[in-house]
């Protein structure tokens, strides 16, 4: 449990240095284009794998706790994990959801249209013999 509660708060510290930067022209490249999108595709993806680990903890501590109910610890850990997973599931949904169903919708249209150019063009070849 100690190790867990040390791990988060280590995450948690990081995270809130990591934000006291200025961006370099590397960040820059790395950052969403549209001004819309506080997310990167990659970093949304990052985090519904980062829901999925968490999720899949919490199910490991849960097992735990029915082999020992009273472990207080191991309740306080799988409530951690499921408040963490849901407050980034939170994130994902708000910043990531449209923009992948938008990144589908476009590569749905271009595979459309690349199948309407070769149709036009085997009707074109069928006309020509």
């Amino acid at each position: 449990m100690r190790h867990l509660l040390l791990t988060l708060s280590l995450f948690l510290s990081l995270g809130m240095l990591a934000d006291h930067h200025k961006k370099s022209d590397k960040d820059a490249k790395n950052s969403p284009k549209n001004p819309n999108h506080l997310m990167t595709f990659k970093q949304c993806k990052e985090t519904k794998d980062g829901v999925s680990g968490l999720l899949s903890l919490a199910d490991k501590t849960w097992k735990e706790i029915k082999e020992d109910p009273e472990d207080e610890d191991k309740w306080l850990e799988a409530a951690l994990l499921a408040d963490l997973a849901a407050n980034y599931s939170t994130v994902y949904d708000v910043w990531c959801k449209d923009m992948i169903a938008q990144r589908m919708k476009m590569r749905k249209m271009a595979g459309k249209k690349k199948n309407m150019k070769d149709h036009h063009h085997k009707e074109k070849g069928k006309k020509d013999n």
